[in-house]
């Protein structure tokens, strides 16, 4: 009977708990109803579907006028067609969309993707949160596409194209057929779409590639970035906005703290060597020096709970000041003792 009463009080007390947990206060969930962002993603893969010599008179100039260097990025850099204003554009634009594979493709992404609604809202969503924090920034044109399976996104400076292909499923059947690694293959879902493509437009608005940089400056960037998705996505699982699955990221959690004691233990935060750095810092299938259960970048794991301590000590969340903070800086103030 009273081990009866134990199991039935330690049920009590974890539904307790989750309850709790629960309710907490995400003071990153912050009310962005009054601001006003409205989102119109141009269905240019479905246009270049049903495209005719007619129609590609028309809409080109049009394309040409309304996303100027997105347009013309997208078909002579990822798509490599030549000149946006060769005369042959419209036989090249037929030729990629009634080719056999690409075809089977454009034909997936229509059925993945009938509507772009939950996109445009999620997008609508993050943009708000964009510019409650950044006040003075302008949001981009979009238009979705089909960019050959060589880029998931292409960012301008006004404009964002969307390559949906590379976001149908992780049981993809053109990735069993490209052979990609299974470690992208989990990210490229639906889901992961919108927080990829915010993270995407952080990285070229905020990181810039300087000489010599150490291991700490580079994980500080990265997580600077992910803690801005924290901010901009707040619903968001932690998983989806740094690309692990489920496993890995406990995985992460319950190591942290042995991953900090590597770092600090082999004197590795003031390395300046691409090498190394990039051993916790590259894409893979785990990070290199750690085991293979783990997965990779764990650095920016690190850096983001980092950047994570150190905002929670400040009583207001300014994402303006935190991309200008010194990386030391953040070291210092931040108290990390995973």
């Amino acid at each position: 009977m009273r081990m009866k009463r134990t199991v039935q009080t330690a049920i009590c007390l974890l539904y307790f708990l989750t309850i709790l947990a629960g309710c907490s206060e995400n003071r990153l969930d912050v009310d962005v109803s009054g601001i006003d962002v409205e989102v119109n993603i141009e269905r240019l893969d479905e246009s270049w579907k049903a495209m005719t010599p007619v129609s590609f008179r028309s809409k080109h100039p049009v394309y040409i006028q309304q996303y100027g260097p997105l347009y013309q990025h997208y078909i002579e850099d990822v798509l490599q067609m030549g000149s946006v204003d060769d005369s042959n554009l419209f036989a090249s634009i037929r030729s990629f969309v009634t080719h056999p594979d690409f075809s089977e493709v454009f034909q997936e992404v229509e059925a993945v993707y009938p509507n772009l609604d939950d996109v445009s809202y999620e997008t609508e969503q993050a943009w708000k949160h964009y510019i409650y924090y950044f006040p003075n920034a302008q949001v981009p044109q979009f238009f979705s596409c089909v960019g050959g399976f060589n880029t998931p996104f292409i960012l301008t400076e006004d404009g964002v194209g969307i390559c949906l292909e590379l976001f149908l499923g992780s049981k993809c059947k053109f990735y069993d057929y490209l052979q990609w690694p299974v470690y992208q293959r989990n990210r490229m879902t639906p889901q992961h779409l919108v927080p990829w493509m915010m993270k995407g437009w952080l990285e070229t608005e905020f990181m810039t590639e300087a000489d010599q940089t150490t291991l700490l400056q580079d994980i500080i960037e990265q997580g600077k970035v992910l803690y801005c998705l924290d901010a901009l996505l707040p619903n968001v699982e932690d998983s989806i906005k740094i690309g692990y699955s489920a496993t890995e990221m406990l995985w992460a959690h319950e190591h942290e703290r042995m991953v900090w004691a590597h770092f600090v233990d082999n004197e590795l935060l003031f390395n300046t060597n691409p090498a190394l750095k990039g051993k916790f810092t590259n894409d893979g299938p785990f990070t290199v020096d750690l085991v293979k259960e783990s997965p990779s970048r764990m650095g920016h794991f690190i850096g983001w709970q980092m950047v994570r301590a150190y905002m929670d000590k400040l009583d207001q969340v300014d994402l303006q000041a935190l991309m200008q903070t010194d990386a030391q800086l953040i070291l210092n103030k931040s108290n990390y003792k995973p």
